[in-house]
């Protein structure tokens, strides 16, 4: 499985480089990311996106507003705190095809065939990766974004009042707002 991902990742184009360790880097139009194979779950595909923003003491209200408001809002990218920075993920399972939808379907195998070592089951990885890195691309412009809303919210109350408690409460209003919104 991990040959035809890594097939499909070179037929779109990218260049990927082994981190030990870590799983194979890549570029997309500036950005660095990761694919991340895991050897227990073949089936399974992530892609990163490291380092967005980095993770300081004295701004951890806000990293903990950004995680909760991407986490919250977006459907298929997920922020987690890794090390000293925030990493956007996306991660899904490849559905496999089972054998007699397989032999049941001419335009499926006539697909397959056109598209030898490009599908997983009824999948085109191609797409799928595709899909994939346009989600986290469109993840980190979400996240720019709302880290630059929070980053004035709090500017705009500490002006205000400069203790932790106000801070505290910015982030418990952002919660609620998003709360209010789903």
């Amino acid at each position: 499985m991990k040959e035809k991902i890594l097939e499909a990742f070179r037929d779109l184009g990218f260049k990927l480089e082994e981190e030990e360790g870590m799983g194979y880097c890549f570029n997309y139009e500036g950005l660095n990311l990761l694919y991340m194979y895991n050897e227990n779950d073949e089936e399974f595909l992530n892609i990163a996106l490291p380092g967005i923003v980095e993770v300081e003491e004295d701004r951890m209200l806000q990293i903990c507003a950004l995680l909760e408001k991407i986490n919250s809002t977006l459907k298929y990218v997920k922020a987690y705190m890794l090390g000293n920075s925030v990493w956007l993920f996306y991660e899904r399972e490849l559905i496999e095809q089972r054998e007699h939808s397989r032999t049941s379907s001419g335009y499926g195998e006539s697909r397959e065939k056109k598209n030898e070592g490009q599908l997983f089951g009824e999948e085109d990885l191609m797409t799928v990766i595709s899909r994939m890195i346009l989600h986290l691309e469109a993840g980190l412009v979400f996240a720019r974004k709302a880290m630059a809303e929070i980053e004035e919210t709090m500017a705009n109350d500490s002006s205000d009042d400069d203790t932790a408690e106000s801070a505290e409460e910015i982030v418990a209003e952002e919660i609620a707002d998003d709360e209010d919104n789903e």
